[in-house]
C-alpha cells in the first residue's frame, strides 16, 4: 500500500488496452515514486523508459502490478521473486472463478508465490488506492480529497467505478483495496491493515464470501470497539450466490447467517450499496449523538415530513418543542413557520436564521442530540434566474455570495462546537456552491431527505455498539 516503487506489466501507449488507463493513473495522478514500465517491443510508455522484462530492471521494485494475459503470469511472478520484488497485484481475471482449470492456475501462482516469499493481492481485482500518497492503480481518476473512509471490497467496481459517484456525494477515501479472489491476501488481512490506519476512521466492506468467518468474526469484534464497521452482503440469495460463484469464486451462505455474524461482530449491515457508503461517509465525519432525539430544519414542508417519517422507522424520535423553545422560534421566524419540529420556514432565504440563528438554538437544547437540514439554496438558483430575464440585472448575487460563505462557515463549526452531528439533505449536487462548501468542510449533504435520516439513525447505532463494547 505503500511502495516507493512500482514495476507495471500492461501497460502500453495506447489508451484501448485497460492497463494503460491504470498505469496512466499512476503516472500522472500525483504519486511520486518510481514507476518501471514492462513492454516487450516499446521503448518508452506514456513518456517512461520502458524494459523487455522484470530482469533487465536497474532496481527490484517494491511492488508489481500486472494486467497481462494469464498464461504470462507464472512466469512474470517467478520473475519477480528471482528479482528481489516481495509483493504483487494481480490484476488479471480468469482463475478461481472459472472452475476446476482455473483453480488449478490460481493455486500454481499461489505455490509459486511461496516459494519467493511473495505476498500478492487478487488475482481478478482493480487493485487499490492510497490517497495519503496519490497512489491509484486502478481504471478510474480519484477526483476529490482525501478522506477519513476505507474500503475493502471483493467487487473492483466498488473501489473504481465508484470514484465518481464518490466525488460527488463528497466523500473522500483514505485508502481502497480491491481484494478480488483472495489467494494470498484476504479481506482479515486488509481489515487488520485499515484498523491500524491512522488516516482511516471508519471502514466500509463490500461482501461476496468469507473465506474463515471465525477469524473475521474475532477481528472485527476487536475492531468495532474503536472504528466503525459497516457491511454490504450479497451472496444471501440463490440468484446472489450463484453470481458470487462466477465473480470472485466466493462461496456464500444464507443471508441470515452473515445477519447474525454482523450483529455478533458490532457491525453495521447496509442494506443497500447507497446506505453502505451514506453511512460511512456520516460515521467519518461527525460526531456520534448521545441520544437518538433528532431536531429537523426544512426549508419546506414535504422533505421536513420525509426526513422525520424516515427518523421514526428506524429507531430515532423527533420530540415535539416545548412551549418554551417554540416561542423562541417563533419570534425569529415567518407567520407561515411550523415550530414544533421539525420546524418547516417554506422556502426562506435568510441565510442568517437558516445556517445560524436557528441551528444555534436548536443544538443548544439539552434534549436534541443532533440535527437534520433540508433547504440549501445557493447563489447558482439565483443566476439561472437572472439568465432567464434582463430585468433582474439588479440581483446583488456577489454580496449574496460572501453572505452565504461566511454564514456556511460558521454552519459548519456547529458539529465541533455543540458535539452534536448535523446532516443535511439537497436535491442538487456541488454545482450549488453551498453544497460544495458544506461538503469540503465536512459536513455530508446527501441527495434525498431519506437518505440523510438513514445515515443519522446510522450514527445512534454504532453510538449503542460502542456503548455495549465499552461496558
Amino acid at each position: 500500500m505503500n511502495p516507493k516503487s512500482i514495476v507495471f506489466l500492461g501497460g502500453s501507449n495506447s489508451i484501448q488496452t485497460v492497463g494503460t488507463a491504470q498505469l496512466l493513473n499512476i503516472v500522472k495522478g500525483g504519486y511520486k515514486g518510481k514507476v518501471y514500465p514492462v513492454h516487450l517491443k516499446e521503448k518508452t510508455v506514456l513518456g517512461l523508459n520502458a524494459y523487455p522484462s522484470i530482469t533487465d530492471l536497474p532496481e527490484p521494485p517494491e511492488l508489481a502490478v500486472m494486467v497481462i494475459p494469464n498464461p504470462a503470469i507464472p512466469g512474470a511472478l517467478d520473475e519477480c521473486g528471482k528479482k528481489g520484488i516481495r509483493h504483487a497485484i494481480i490484476i488479471t481475471a480468469g482463475y478461481e472463478e472459472m472452475g476446476n482449470e482455473g483453480k488449478q492456475m490460481q493455486q500454481q501462482l499461489v505455490e509459486i508465490a511461496g516459494r519467493y516469499g511473495i505476498r500478492f493481492l487478487g488475482p481478478n481485482c482493480i487493485g487499490i488506492i492510497n490517497c495519503s500518497i496519490n497512489l491509484n492503480t486502478t481504471w478510474f481518476a480519484c477526483k476529490y480529497k482525501p478522506g477519513k473512509v476505507g474500503v475493502i471490497s471483493q467487487s473492483g467496481s466498488y473501489v473504481t467505478q465508484t470514484l465518481p459517484y464518490f466525488a460527488k456525494l463528497g466523500l473522500g477515501l483514505s485508502q481502497a483495496i480491491s481484494i478480488g479472489n483472495q489467494a494470498d491476501i484476504d479481506m482479515v488481512n486488509c481489515l487488520e491493515y485499515l484498523s491500524e490506519d491512522p488516516n482511516t476512521k471508519t471502514i466500509a466492506l463490500y461482501i461476496e464470501g468469507l473465506k474463515n468467518p471465525r477469524v473475521f468474526l474475532e477481528l472485527a469484534r476487536r475492531v468495532t470497539h474503536k472504528k466503525p464497521i459497516v457491511a454490504l452482503y450479497v451472496g444471501g440469495t440463490e440468484a446472489g450466490s450463484r453470481s458470487c460463484a462466477s465473480h470472485t469464486g466466493s462461496i456464500s451462505g444464507p443471508d441470515e447467517v452473515y445477519g447474525a455474524l454482523f450483529k455478533q461482530a458490532g457491525i453495521l449491515r447496509a442494506q443497500s450499496f447507497s446506505d453502505l457508503f451514506d453511512w460511512c461517509l456520516a460515521l467519518a465525519q461527525q460526531p456520534l449523538p448521545a441520544g437518538n432525539n433528532i431536531a429537523i430544519l426544512s426549508n419546506s414542508g414535504g422533505p421536513g415530513t420525509s426526513m422525520a417519517d424516515e427518523c421514526n422507522r428506524h429507531g430515532l424520535l423527533v420530540p415535539k418543542f416545548d412551549i418554551g423553545t417554540r416561542e423562541k422560534i417563533r419570534a425569529i421566524t415567518p407567520l407561515t413557520a411550523s415550530c414544533k419540529n421539525p420546524i418547516d420556514l417554506t422556502m426562506n432565504y435568510d441565510l442568517d436564521l437558516i445556517y445560524k440563528i436557528l441551528p444555534d438554538l436548536i443544538l443548544n437544547l439539552s434534549n436534541i442530540d443532533g440535527m437534520l437540514l433540508y433547504g440549501i439554496f445557493g447563489p447558482i438558483h439565483f443566476r439561472e434566474k437572472m439568465a432567464m430575464s434582463d430585468e433582474l440585472a439588479d440581483v446583488p448575487v456577489e454580496l449574496m455570495e460572501r453572505l452565504m460563505r461566511e454564514t456556511c462557515s460558521e454552519f459548519v463549526e456547529f458539529p465541533d462546537k455543540h458535539r452534536k452531528p448535523i446532516l443535511c439533505a439537497c436535491f442538487c449536487g456541488r454545482e450549488d456552491e453551498a453544497v460544495k462548501l458544506i461538503q469540503d468542510a465536512g459536513i455530508p449533504v446527501y441527495p434525498t431527505p431519506g437518505r440523510a435520516a438513514r445515515a443519522m439513525a446510522a450514527l445512534w447505532e454504532y453510538k449503542k455498539i460502542r456503548d455495549k463494547n465499552h461496558r
